[in-house]
């Protein structure tokens, strides 16, 4: 009886840190890929003398043939149905800002929180909207 109290004891300390480390590790998607982004942008505007507008690459982007593949930059998820955020950018010839967009309940389970995180021309990165710390 004492070992599988001592048992529920532990799983009860350990499901929630496992959760947490699982947010994390959901949200550094986000800012890899808006890092990979902004080396993609700077790229396209060493050739270009331009930034590219990236539209709706992710998560909620209908699939087919190529969906994963078009926009100006080449910036793709594979496979593009695992993807937790969706990813835009709006740029003209000076500067751009890219966003990662989760759905909610996808970052954190039963959170209505959607997770959001941007990227610009100077290489701020920033977790506007962070669903690890505005749900329990």
């Amino acid at each position: 009886m004492i070992v599988v109290a001592i048992i529920g004891i532990l799983a009860a300390l350990a499901v929630p840190r496992f959760q947490s480390f699982q947010a994390k590790a959901k949200q550094s998607e986000a800012k890899n890929n808006l890092s990979h982004i902004y080396t993609l942008q700077q790229s396209y505007h060493g050739d270009n003398d331009t930034y590219a507008v990236i539209m709706n690459t992710g998560l909620g982007v209908t699939m087919g043939p190529g969906a994963c593949t078009t926009n100006p930059v080449g910036f793709t998820i594979n496979p593009c149905v695992k993807s937790r955020y969706e990813y835009m950018s709006a740029a003209d010839t000076v500067t751009f800002l890219a966003t990662a967009t989760s759905a909610a309940n996808i970052i954190v389970s039963a959170c209505g929180v959607v997770d959001t995180g941007t990227i610009d021309h100077t290489k701020d990165l920033m977790v506007t909207m962070d669903a690890i710390k505005t749900c329990p």
